[in-house]
């Protein structure tokens, strides 16, 4: 089996990734609490990869060609190494699970930004006004929260960074579309993300780790909901182009994970911080009901 037939189920896909995706956030908020953002990675990527091995052992797929291997190297460098590594490092500074979940709903701004530089195209200005008010209604949740500290700014900097590196790795794997079975997929990556994390978490954290029952709790969900099953369905949609429904409803993530922090960690948002995220998802819906062309850069 190959991702090269459209599955009957991906119309459902986007909501289901949108539910996972949306409490990511506080579930690793949670995990942080018992070990560090880098020995966090280590053991997410090192558990998606055992969880995977037995299931390639017993269905022994065909080996992906070397520029199908490169391409899943590159495409988890960004969505894995670069995104979640500025999202764990973002919260354990002190940024709030739905700060950093702002951010995320400027995706569908930010893959347009991206596929139009690919392209070598010049987004329409609305894009730009999009950026902006997703920036904006960022930065006014961050100021009414209250918490200015150097930590939480230099946190809330790196969950656009992890946005960014999320939009590079989606118009990456859409341009080139690796011919890969889907186990392989995630079991190079995965394996390739351990081996790459592992060192800087030993060199940067050393071995910092409580077991608990939360953080077991935690894993179990960062490694089939968010590493499997989110990360699953995410790449399919790109791949069959359902990722233009997913930016459809981008714009529910803040408020969803706004929700999911406070029932898993008690993080209260302000009533007056919604209209930040209103003014996001002003921003985000701008972009969405953009003509789908860009305009040609200047020879």
């Amino acid at each position: 089996m190959s991702l090269a037939e459209r599955p009957n189920w991906l119309p459902l896909a986007p909501w289901i990734f949108v539910v996972i995706w949306s409490a990511g956030y506080a579930v690793a908020k949670i995990a942080l609490a018992y070990t560090q953002p880098l020995n966090l990675m280590v053991l997410r990527f090192l558990g998606a990869w055992l969880f995977l091995c037995p299931l390639v052992l017993w269905f022994r797929p065909q080996w992906p060609s070397k520029r199908a291997i490169r391409d899943l190297l590159v495409v988890a460098t960004f969505i894995q190494l670069v995104h979640f590594g500025c999202v764990y490092a973002g919260l354990s500074l002190g940024a709030s699970a739905s700060m950093l979940a702002l951010f995320a709903a400027s995706q569908p701004v930010l893959i347009t930004l991206v596929a139009a530089i690919v392209q070598k195209q010049l987004p329409l200005p609305r894009v730009w006004l999009g950026l902006f008010l997703g920036l904006s209604g960022a930065a006014w949740v961050i100021w009414v929260q209250g918490d200015l500290s150097q930590g939480v700014l230099l946190g809330a900097l790196l969950g656009f960074f992890a946005v960014v590196g999320l939009s590079i790795g989606q118009v990456y794997e859409k341009r080139q579309r690796p011919d890969c079975h889907p186990l392989w997929v995630y079991f190079i990556q995965y394996g390739y993300a351990t081996l790459a994390s592992l060192p800087f978490a030993l060199w940067l954290e050393g071995y910092q780790v409580v077991w608990t029952e939360g953080l077991v709790g935690s894993l179990a969900y960062l490694v089939l909901g968010n590493s499997l099953i989110g990360i699953f369905l995410m790449l399919t949609m790109v791949r069959f182009g359902a990722i233009s429904r997913v930016t459809s409803i981008m714009f529910l993530v803040p408020g969803l994970a706004a929700f999911i922090a406070w029932v898993l960690v008690g993080e209260v948002m302000p009533p007056i911080a919604w209209a930040g995220i209103g003014l996001a998802a002003a921003g985000v819906l701008l972009v969405i009901r953009a003509p789908t062309e860009t305009r040609p850069s200047s020879p």
